[in-house]
């Protein structure tokens, strides 16, 4: 009889993780957290889907040393499909968690199944709420039998979709770390983050880089696979939509804070993006919460 994908793991690994439980609920997915020291391990190919959210110490390497796949960093991420083998490769202490999904998941998780499903590698990701959120649940289920089931189930929801978004709404996802012009982009991608606000021109991001506007636009869409503009507005709204429901600022505020020029213009392109505007967005979060 075959084991289960996540005592496969353990056997692989040589490890044991030093938390473990399950989640029920629509998003039933078995959690486990490991903390060791170096090693290079091979886990071959899982009957389910996993997801991989790195909390701290060294990089992690994912594939062969003239082929890497991935590089993960603390807060970074990795969706691994059902039957693709990962090869790891650690330099020094690593502290992870691996969530597998288990059978009967509601939207999120079949969403999330069909992506991985489309690929035949890890498909890589950073969200600082994916990575909130796997920290919160590896601490609940830490306290054991006090452990609250139902907040875990909620917040496992929110995980899930938030995995989904990152990986599917443009601009969302890392760069490669192989492409060529890894370390000139991802201090564009963090002056953007840091400068939603900001005066970000493909002129002031090309400065940013160190290259001509031309050639600045190339690399961009090559990496990110949108154009700089493209990237700068999904990073606007997707900061419009986390005040829209996070704070009662004021609308014409929240258009200042994202980098809009008015309440106005922010209305036009939040609904070109989402077919409605920020105040039903608002009123629909207000709703659901």
């Amino acid at each position: 009889m075959a084991l289960p994908a996540w005592l496969k793991v353990r056997k692989q690994l040589g490890h044991q993780p030093i938390v473990a439980g399950r989640i029920g609920g629509s998003t039933p997915i078995l959690v486990e957290r490991y903390l060791y020291q170096a090693i290079d391990r091979t886990v071959s190919g899982l009957d389910t889907t996993g997801l991989l959210v790195q909390f701290g110490g060294a990089p992690v390497r994912e594939g062969e040393p003239d082929n890497w796949r991935s590089m993960n960093l603390p807060s970074q991420s990795l969706l691994i499909p059902k039957g693709v083998s990962t090869h790891w490769h650690y330099s020094g202490t690593v502290d992870f968690a691996v969530m597998y999904f288990l059978e009967g998941g509601g939207s999120a998780m079949q969403s999330l199944e069909l992506l991985a499903q489309s690929r035949d590698s890890p498909l890589s990701f950073s969200d600082p709420l994916v990575g909130a959120a796997a920290q919160q649940l590896v601490g609940e289920l830490q306290k054991g039998p006090g452990a609250d089931e139902g907040f875990m189930q909620r917040l496992a929801v929110v995980m899930l979709e938030q995995v989904f978004r990152s990986l599917t709404i443009p601009g969302s996802r890392g760069i490669n770390p192989r492409h060529v012009h890894f370390s000139r982009l991802q201090a564009v991608l963090n002056f953007v983050h840091d400068n939603p606000a900001g005066h970000l021109s493909v002129s002031s991001l090309a400065a940013i880089a160190e290259v001509s506007q031309a050639h600045f636009c190339r690399i961009f869409r090559g990496a990110m696979g949108v154009p700089p503009h493209q990237y700068v507005l999904a990073t606007r709204l997707d900061l419009a939509r986390k005040l829209l429901t996070q704070s009662s600022l004021p609308i014409s505020r929240i258009a200042e804070e994202s980098g809009f020029s008015s309440q106005s213009h922010l209305t036009a392109c939040f609904r070109a993006a989402h077919s409605t505007t920020p105040a039903q967005y608002r009123a629909t979060g207000s709703q659901m919460a």
